[in-house]
């Protein structure tokens, strides 16, 4: 998974590059957001454990390089999330604080009030503060942080000078490998969906 996401990266790049020159003649700026982006990890995350959701402020800035080619970089703050084992007992918590990059293509609407965008980039999710707790207490767990592909949907929706509000969807491929006193016991594939809202402006 980690090639594949290098391999992103390069495409990412050189594609951004690419349309750049291709479309000099467009006015080229920057989108700033800050929202909530709740992180809803996928069921049945691991053999023994499951992940609960959590939900926390969010930070974007997209740069505009052509009128429909753009590069995003996103962030959530750092999230607490709680381990529960097949029995419901909790028993570890964890931060995660999922980051992307993502290449979009932007369609504006004939009155310019709504922007549509898809995406596809990577992702790195940071792992830490892991406290093991419950039946785990007395345990050292560790997460490893995690790098892999992410998806994007969006629209955002115009206000009035320069502001709009946004409401987008994301999914990341995070799986963090997992051990406990040092010894592997699998791999936690959170794998999460994002549906978030955001108030934005553009900046020119």
């Amino acid at each position: 998974m980690k090639a594949r996401a290098i391999l992103l990266v390069c495409v990412v790049a050189f594609t951004a590059s690419s349309m750049a020159h291709a479309d000099e003649r467009i006015p080229r700026h920057w989108i700033a957001r800050i929202g909530v982006h709740p992180i809803n990890p996928k069921p049945n995350s691991h053999a023994q454990f499951e992940v609960d959701n959590a939900a926390g402020a969010s930070l974007g800035a997209t740069y505009l390089f052509t009128k429909h080619w753009a590069l995003e970089l996103f962030s959530a703050f750092p999230n607490t999330h709680d381990l529960h084992d097949a029995d419901g007992a909790r028993s570890a918590r964890f931060s995660m604080m999922p980051t992307s990059a993502t290449l979009q293509y932007h369609i504006t609407d004939a009155s310019g009030r709504f922007r549509t965008y898809a995406g596809a980039g990577v992702s790195y999710a940071r792992m830490g503060s892991e406290q093991a707790k419950g039946p785990l207490s007395g345990h050292n767990l560790d997460l490893q942080d995690s790098t892999g592909i992410t998806f994007a949907i969006g629209v955002d929706m115009d206000l009035g000078t320069r502001w709009f509000v946004n409401l987008d969807a994301r999914w990341s491929d995070i799986d963090s490998s997992m051990k406990l006193d040092s010894a592997s016991i699998g791999q936690l594939e959170i794998d999460p969906y994002m549906l978030g809202l955001s108030l934005g402006r553009r900046l020119r």
